[in-house]
Formats: C-alpha cells, structure tokens, sequence
C-alpha cells in the first residue's frame, strides 16, 4: 500500500486502517475481477499486472474502455461498490496481477476523511473521462482503419503479438473486418502481417 501516491499523505490512522483490513491476493491471468450488470463487493489496489476492462453486448461483440496499471484503482470497481449498483463493465486479469483487497466500508471512509486520497480519486476520474471522450470521438468520427491503426501504435512497440480475435474484441468489431483491415494496411506498406504477429513499419 505504501507505494500508492496518496499513501504518503495520509493520516496516521488511516495508515494504520489499510494495513489493518487491506488483503493481499495474486491472481492469474484471464481471472473475471467483476461482470458486467453485478454489483462489486470489494475494491481492488491494483499493484502488478495488468487488468482490461470492457463492456459487451448481447451480440457477442465486446469494446475495451481501458486498461488498468499498477496503482491504479478502477473507476467501474469504485463507482459500483460505493453506490451498490450493477458495474457498466467487466474486468479480466490480461496478466498474473498482484494487489490488496478493501472492504468498500474502509474505503469509502478513507474517501470521506482523508484529502489526499480523494484527489486521488477525482484525478482517475478526469483521466478516465478524458479517455471515454476521445473514445467517443473515435467512434463518431474516425474510420476502423484509422482507429485500428492509432490502437497500434499507441502500444509503444514495433512488433505486437496479439490476434485478429482480440483485436476485434478491443475495437469492438468482428475478426473478418480486423483482419480485412490489416491486409489492407500491409499492402499500403505501414506495416507487416506474419503469424501471430504484426510489425509496424
């Protein structure tokens, strides 16, 4: 817990409170956290790994709306557990994740009381929002192909290893129209298709 942001800022009391009710838990990779339309019981303190989280629809197809890192907390985890109401979303471990588990009681008084951690949370809340509003825009506005390939090259690496299927669920589209996509993106030479694996160029 000591390596959050606000954990320094804290009161001593409420140091003393997390370390008292926070419950260390490893968890493997491909591990639902919550679901969609279910109410959270708890709240994760995310500290290894990563966790995607996403919507889905009736129909099969999914849409990721982020994905969480190392101290972070989740916007659809906390707005859940503190209003009691089903989650907008579900989120799977993408890796073995490590991290605390807190009562949402402990939480919500840590919210209440400590200054520090409520800055927190709003902070998430702006980067989330910000983040839910270029989504929006890329929905509206941009064409698959620009957002498949801006989804790309915001990986930050030149050799991604990654399915058409699991594209497609980030995108929210089907795995003909990725893969249809991505062959056309090679032949425009941006990058290089080779099983399981796509080189940007």
């Amino acid at each position: 817990m000591r390596r959050f942001p606000f954990y320094a800022s804290l009161s001593k009391e409420a140091k003393e409170l997390l370390q008292s009710s926070a419950m260390p838990v490893t968890m493997p990779a491909k591990v639902e956290l919550f679901v969609q339309g279910e109410s959270c019981k708890g709240i994760l303190f995310l500290t290894d790994g990563s966790v995607r989280v996403y919507r889905h629809h009736e129909s099969g197809q999914e849409i990721t709306l982020y994905f969480l890192a190392p101290f972070e907390q989740c916007n659809v985890n906390l707005n859940s557990a503190f209003t009691d109401t089903p989650a907008i979303g579900t989120a799977v471990s993408e890796s073995e994740i490590k991290g605390f588990m807190l009562p949402t009681e402990i939480v919500k008084q840590l919210y209440t009381t400590e200054p520090a951690y409520q800055q927190y949370v709003f902070g998430l809340f702006a980067t989330r929002l910000e983040g839910m509003a270029d989504l929006v825009e890329d929905l509206r506005f941009k064409n698959m192909d620009e957002r498949l390939f801006n989804w790309l090259k915001h990986l930050n690496t030149t050799v991604i290893t990654i399915t058409h299927e699991k594209l497609a669920s980030h995108l929210g589209t089907s795995r003909e129209v990725i893969s249809r996509l991505l062959k056309e993106l090679e032949n425009q030479g941006v990058l290089k298709l080779t099983r399981g694996h796509i080189e940007l160029l």
